[in-house]
């Protein structure tokens, strides 16, 4: 979890994966509440979020526009995560967090015996 405490820093080999970076969460905790924007993240990344619902919560279709070039970029992107350590601002308890959702796309061709060696 990223820390604002004096003297926190970023573990060496870490990516964070908050805003403004390119792998924030463009489904604002704000706007939908923070479990809603993980599950919006989810469907949106993995291209199941329809432009009808993005329609229907508000996007116009300039914006919907944007976020498919964006999340096919990000897609492209997912091989720089591989076996990477994320941080975002989450709490460590969450069970919502967009950076997991990442973690499980950037390695899902790993077995998870291959993390432990």
């Amino acid at each position: 979890q990223r820390s604002r405490k004096r003297g926190s820093t970023t573990p060496p080999g870490a990516i964070y994966v908050g805003r403004p970076t390119m792998w924030g969460n463009p489904f604002r905790f704000e706007r939908f509440g923070h479990a809603r924007s993980v599950l919006l993240y989810g469907d949106w990344i993995e291209g199941t979020l329809s432009d009808l619902e993005l329609e229907k919560r508000d996007f116009c279709p300039a914006e919907i526009d944007a976020l498919h070039r964006h999340r096919d970029h990000v897609q492209r992107r997912l091989i720089d995560l591989r076996r990477k350590d994320l941080v975002c601002w989450c709490p460590v308890t969450s069970q919502w967090c967009h950076a997991n959702i990442l973690l499980r796309l950037a390695n899902e061709d790993i077995p998870a015996a291959a993390f432990f060696k």
